[in-house]
């Protein structure tokens, strides 16, 4: 019985420092709201090896916007902003996302309105995806 309790106290710890190993934030200028926009056009990353704009556009689009992606020059004119994005990724017996903000702009306008950022210390074992959904709900959401 002795033995055991350095075993749960070590897991425990464990698990307090792990929780801490992911963080997200998000960013909205005041007086900003993306519930009003409905186009979305998603710049696409020559370097982007996991199809992040793709999964993008598929999110904004499950959730009733109108989303497409490309290079800038493709744009539609009817786009309402532009979604850029930025990644890292580590390698651990396969790629796993570490870093990635998502940030929104005008059409017209370089300077961005507003972001959200996925952060790990350490990386998770979850798919991208999931993180990505993560994030874009939580830029929508942002009041």
């Amino acid at each position: 019985m002795k033995s055991l309790f350095p075993r749960i106290l070590l897991v425990f710890i464990s698990c307090v420092w792990l929780a801490g190993c992911a963080s997200y934030n998000t960013q909205l200028d005041h007086g900003r709201n993306l519930s009003s926009i409905k186009r979305f056009f998603v710049v696409s990353n020559l370097n982007d090896n996991h199809a992040l704009d793709q999964q993008i556009v598929s999110v904004l689009k499950d959730r009733g916007r109108e989303a497409a992606s490309g290079p800038l020059t493709m744009m539609p004119d009817d786009s309402q902003v532009v979604v850029t994005f930025q990644d890292h990724w580590s390698w651990d017996f396969g790629d796993h996302l570490v870093y990635l903000q998502i940030s929104v702009r005008d059409t017209k306008s370089e300077q961005s309105f507003a972001s959200v950022t996925f952060s790990a210390k350490i990386p998770l074992r979850e798919d991208a995806s999931v993180t990505v959904t993560r994030l874009v709900d939580r830029l929508l959401n942002k009041k």
